[in-house]
């Protein structure tokens, strides 16, 4: 049996949203009764449709906390690659055995 297509812009074929509309995390749709609908993408909006859609200010804080990552990862592999520098160093140091066990008894390892 052959389903007719799904028109447009109803409950089980939205209608995409462009940035003008509203953010992307949001769509309209109008329901089998003919009424505007809104599916939102954020829980500001699924408790309150008139609420402020929080899908960009989400999407920016993701952004933000993205770079945030990638710095602290930056920062890390410099952090790691001092630090085996370092540990190789005092290793070769002619007291280098005294320097890490004064080091683990200082630190308690």
């Amino acid at each position: 049996m052959n389903r007719p297509p799904l028109a447009a812009g109803t409950r089980d074929n939205p209608l995409p949203t462009t940035p003008d509309t509203v953010p992307a995390g949001c769509s309209w749709f109008t329901d089998p009764d003919g009424a505007l609908c809104l599916s939102p993408g954020c829980m500001a909006r699924i408790q309150d449709p008139e609420a402020q859609c929080l899908c960009d200010t989400l999407t920016a804080r993701l952004d933000l906390l993205t770079e945030k990552l990638r710095e602290l990862e930056e920062r890390q592999r410099y952090a790691d690659i001092w630090w085996h520098t370092l540990t190789a160093v005092v290793l070769e140091h002619p007291d280098g055995r005294a320097i890490r066990n004064e080091t683990c008894t200082r630190t308690g390892r």
